[in-house]
């Protein structure tokens, strides 16, 4: 009895010691797959362990590029939640849940004195790190307040415009629920962007497929336009004094083929404030010119500029058509204005039959 007392206590302590220094190992663990990322450093601050419910917690993660002097990370989250998806062991399948709690995410497409340096993501191959953090098909995909950031560190003035209050969330990426329709997984999307913008996306998606099959649409409503006046000042060398931006798109992709279009609508629009602009008057004529194309190109019982993008090819070479993309701005302002919503013209299943 004695013996089995000790065995008991032998292994019990060999639990504690365990539990006691799992979650060092895995910190250690983690910093060395974000190290091993081409490009990039990484460093967390803490690592939680929640065994009854097969999950860890990544606490502080920050992603930064090397080789550059970028000086906004591009990666910044609070919290990454790593866990089984215990409802889809019911349905026969082992995937996990991933939760990113206050990710920030920083484009950089320029720093000053330095015209080579950018920071966006796509040199490197994220699918790697990301199974050797969690181990199985990530079924169940949600962001939580997150902030999506274009950064122009070399511009003048700087750009900086941004996605805040972005929550995101995609189910069924690895069809645990075994549905039989061509496009299983749900993914949704609302955020606000720079100058009062609400944004919403909607898509139904085949994730396993090599080249992803998808039916998106997407809206961006009520921005202010005085807010992009950085970014206007920066690349088109003028600034709006009032005005409503809308932008609309709907799009779809089958096995590699997209078809779609983007409809960006402006309201009330004003460039030229004559008392401001008249100490610069190189400014002032060229927001004059642009004045007068929008006012002639502008359907005035709406007030509205606009026009409607086509986007037609491969999902590596999507090409826009410029001359409908003309004949849409005389279409709405002569002929009729164009809704402020989708248009409900691209479908996936439309798509499929075209191939």
């Amino acid at each position: 009895m004695k013996k089995s007392f000790k065995i008991i206590l032998i292994i019990l302590a060999i639990l504690i010691g365990v539990r006691i220094y799992l979650p060092f190992w895995v910190t250690d663990y983690v910093n060395k797959v974000l190290d091993d990322i081409p490009g990039y450093k990484g460093s967390i601050e803490d690592v939680d362990i929640h065994l009854y419910r097969g999950a860890y917690q990544i606490k502080k993660l920050k992603l930064e590029k090397t080789g550059e002097e970028i000086p906004v990370p591009f990666l910044d989250i609070d919290m990454i939640d790593l866990s089984v998806q215990w409802g889809a062991l019911f349905k026969g399948k082992i995937v996990g849940e991933l939760e990113l709690v206050n990710p920030q995410v920083n484009f950089v497409v320029a720093v000053a004195d330095s015209s080579q340096a950018e920071q966006t993501g796509t040199e490197t191959d994220w699918t790697e790190p990301i199974k050797q953090l969690m181990p199985l098909q990530v079924n169940r995909f949600e962001v939580v307040n997150g902030q999506l950031v274009y950064r122009d560190f070399s511009s003048k003035p700087e750009v900086n415009i941004s996605i805040d209050s972005l929550h995101l969330l995609a189910t069924n990426l690895g069809n645990a629920d075994h549905e039989e329709g061509k496009l299983p997984s749900t993914i949704t999307a609302s955020g606000t962007s720079i100058g009062g913008g609400v944004l919403r996306v909607d898509v139904k998606a085949n994730l396993l497929k090599q080249i992803p099959d998808f039916d998106l649409t997407a809206k961006l409503e009520g921005v202010n336009m005085p807010a992009l006046n950085d970014f206007a000042e920066a690349y088109a060398k003028l600034d709006f004094e009032k005005g409503t931006f809308n932008l609309y798109s709907e799009m779809a992709v089958s096995d590699g083929l997209l078809e779609g279009y983007v409809k960006p609508v402006m309201n009330d629009l004003k460039i030229v404030d004559f008392s401001e602009d008249k100490k610069k008057p190189l400014k002032l004529l060229w927001e004059s010119f642009a004045g007068l194309v929008v006012d002639i190109f502008e359907n005035h019982p709406h007030d509205q500029f606009a026009t409607k993008i086509p986007m037609k090819g491969d999902l590596n070479n999507p090409k826009t058509k410029i001359w409908p993309t003309i004949g849409n701005i005389f279409k709405n302002a002569f002929i009729q204005a164009f809704q402020k919503k989708t248009d409900d013209s691209v479908s996936f299943e439309d798509v499929k039959e075209k191939k």
